[in-house]
């Protein structure tokens, strides 16, 4: 049994438990069936955006017979946001309660884990935690030091509305899902440690990285238009992500010929952009893959500067385009990154260090360009099918 809300990591983890014969089912808000025919004819009326929309809501491999879902608390996130924390233990607590009815064991995602081992109780079945964040410990170690309790990072509560850093994240539980686990799963070394830290038995912590789509982010053929050296950004535009960070530095190194482009996805900080005005440009919501795809293959460098990422996709992803990456210590960029090889790996916070790192992608093109094909060596030791192989592993 599994159970997380949205397509969460593409479906990657029922369908690894489905390729091995292992899934019960997936507990969820939403999933499109349509494998179903009469679903699936009743759709083809349906508005594009409609038929879209729900497309994401499936995987061709993972059939809806092995899927329950709970649709009004899909209806009840979408009309209130501001249950969803509510509507994740509901969805927890379903997913314990099917697993102790069937006698199966219990892959839960962080944030559901807590009310779904509760619900499990006594029962028999493993109780596997896929840790997704970095221990809630952690995480307010690094807020607490990064901001006063009157700084704020838009975006950050579940309602969207602003919430104090040092109280990010804040959930009923949070905390004690790994020790109600009986082993976990992490997807970098970086929130293993974080586990580790808190008191969880390294013997009970696997790391198991996340994959990437090598047939969507691959390296596209060199461009002939002359262009500025371009570093990109990809993700929230927000302080947790170290955002402040890169733009002092980009301030600093005020380079000629060259481009800071931010891709803006989600929540931003309005403040903290206008700071830094005209230092950069701003694409938002790119959502097709293969418009990020290229922006990652005509850049030159990708940096994540997070404060915490438990992986950084967008690491994997840039490297799999052929594009070196700059990323911190609290990311997976020290599982990703061979320094000088295929990125660099730099200290959370440590404008010095990425000033150093971008001057020197800026005066070496010709072994920065080197670095291309390194990095997408690395990023093919981690496919998707890799990452299934090895949570099976762990499951077992």
């Amino acid at each position: 049994m599994t159970v997380f809300n949205g397509a969460r990591d593409g479906y990657q983890v029922p369908l690894a438990l489905a390729e091995a014969g292992r899934l019960e089912a997936l507990v969820t808000d939403w999933y499109s069936p349509l494998d179903r025919r009469g679903f699936a004819r009743a759709l083809a009326f349906a508005p594009e955006r409609v038929r879209s929309a729900l497309a994401r809501r499936r995987h061709a491999d993972l059939p809806s017979r092995l899927v329950r879902t709970m649709p009004w608390q899909a209806v009840r996130q979408r009309v209130r946001p501001d249950t969803l924390s509510d509507v994740d233990a509901r969805l927890g607590g379903a997913a314990g309660e099917l697993a102790r009815a069937r006698g199966a064991g219990l892959l839960a995602y962080s944030y559901y884990a807590h009310a779904a081992f509760a619900a499990l109780g006594t029962a028999a079945g493993a109780r596997v935690l896929f840790q997704v964040q970095a221990h809630p410990a952690a995480l307010r170690r690094v807020f607490v030091d990064e901001a006063s309790p009157d700084d704020y990072d838009a975006g950050s509560g579940a309602d969207g509305a602003p919430r104090p850093l040092a109280e990010w994240p804040r959930r009923v539980g949070l905390a004690d899902e790994p020790f109600m686990a009986d082993r976990c799963v992490a997807p970098s070394t970086y929130v293993r440690t974080t586990l580790v830290d808190a008191g969880v038995a390294p013997d009970r912590v696997s790391v198991v990285p996340y994959g990437v789509d090598l047939d969507t982010f691959n390296p596209s053929a060199p461009s002939t238009v002359r262009r500025p050296f371009r570093v990109v950004y990809a993700g929230q535009l927000l302080r947790r992500k170290g955002l402040q960070y890169l733009l002092a530095a980009w301030k600093r190194l005020a380079l000629p010929n060259a481009e800071l482009l931010l891709v803006g996805r989600g929540a931003s900080d309005g403040p903290l952009l206008r700071a830094y005005a005209g230092l950069y440009r701003v694409v938002r919501d790119v959502h097709a893959r293969a418009a990020m795809a290229r922006i990652y293959a005509e850049s030159d460098v990708c940096c994540l500067p997070s404060l915490s990422d438990a992986f950084g996709h967008v690491l994997l992803e840039a490297l799999a385009c052929g594009t070196p990456v700059i990323g911190t210590v609290n990311t997976a960029a020290p599982d990703l990154v061979t320094p000088g090889e295929n990125g660099f790996v730099v200290p959370i916070r440590d404008v010095d260090a990425l000033l150093r790192t971008l001057t020197w992608c800026y005066e070496n093109p010709d072994a920065l360009a080197h670095m291309r094909a390194a990095a997408r060596r690395r990023a093919e030791q981690c496919s998707w099918g890799a990452f299934r192989r090895a949570l099976v592993a762990c499951v077992d």
